[in-house]
């Protein structure tokens, strides 16, 4: 059960050898605010690519990033059995998918749940995930295409869930998700840095700096929950993921991923297919990347 805190107003303290206040980090605005500076301080926010491109760039992948999630089915599939173990899924449960892309546990869910609601601001995710579930006889999904930041619900559903969404990105959209649901919500995000290999080492190439970012790390939504009274409980996985796939499909995704970020032009667009054409083997482009993540699952104080 989560601990109830009674204490809402903020509590300040003086830190007298820097003479200013500081927020008690057992505080919640302390992390609602460490969380808003490494957003501000990640690469990708100081690129300025707006919200309208990063929903173009998913639609745009959408077919090949719906091929690629095949390649991390034993993931999903150890994922969704801790969730049935722990009785975040049931037979009668009503889940939200926040962030759903082409369906990468909306349609696994499916087969457990009563219903999923599956959100998503790219159509064409949305359309990838309707024709994959009309092709696996899944008639229990409904789609809705919309910015979870547009979006309200109230306690309207048994289980809200977001996987490495971008939706939850600071406090304010991870208390609607906790709003939305009346029993139980879970988080899946990075449990470290973003290290994924060839975007960085292409970041570096192409933009001339290291690519930082910890916009996703688990420490952020965990310390806030923890220190607005609640006790998350936490699995954290490691697997590592070989994906292959066409060069040219390679190419085309990241051409148009630093497009949000740069003008594209032929120099950078030299560098993106050289470097995809000395990985590719006949053709096809073999990728290692590990996976570290966290999936955190608490309940919802009724």
């Amino acid at each position: 059960m989560p601990v109830k805190n009674k204490k809402l107003h903020i509590r300040v303290k003086t830190d007298q050898n820097k003479n200013r206040k500081a927020i008690d980090p057992l505080d919640p605005l302390f992390w609602s605010q460490e969380w808003e500076k490494t957003v501000k301080t990640s690469s990708l926010s100081r690129k300025n690519t707006s919200p309208d491109r990063w929903t173009e760039y998913w639609s745009h992948i959408s077919k090949s990033y719906g091929t690629r999630i095949q390649c991390e089915s034993k993931i999903v599939d150890e994922i969704v059995r801790i969730l049935l173990f722990e009785k975040m899924l049931t037979k009668e449960s009503e889940v939200l998918d926040i962030g759903c892309g082409p369906g990468t546990f909306a349609m696994p869910f499916a087969r457990f749940v009563n219903h999923v609601l599956a959100l998503d601001p790219a159509i064409k995710m949305i359309d990838t995930l309707r024709e994959e579930a009309q092709r696996q006889g899944l008639s229990n999904i409904s789609l809705l295409c919309q910015r979870w930041e547009d979006s309200l619900f109230l306690k309207e559903f048994d289980f809200a869930f977001a996987s490495f969404s971008p939706a939850i990105c600071n406090a304010e959209s991870l208390l609607k998700m906790h709003q939305a649901s009346r029993k139980h919500c879970c988080l899946i995000t990075s449990s470290n840095a973003e290290n994924f290999r060839v975007r960085n080492e292409l970041w570096e190439r192409i933009l001339g700096e290291p690519f930082h970012s910890s916009t996703f790390h688990i420490v952020y939504p965990f310390n806030y929950l923890y220190a607005s009274g609640f006790r998350p409980q936490i699995r954290f996985l490691k697997n590592e993921v070989c994906y292959e796939e066409p060069v040219d499909v390679v190419i085309d995704r990241y051409e148009h991923y630093f497009r949000m970020f740069i003008g594209l032009n032929a120099s950078t667009q030299r560098i993106i297919r050289q470097y995809f054409e000395d990985l590719a083997d006949e053709g096809i482009v073999k990728t290692h990347e590990e996976k570290a993540f966290a999936i955190m699952w608490w309940a919802v104080e009724k």
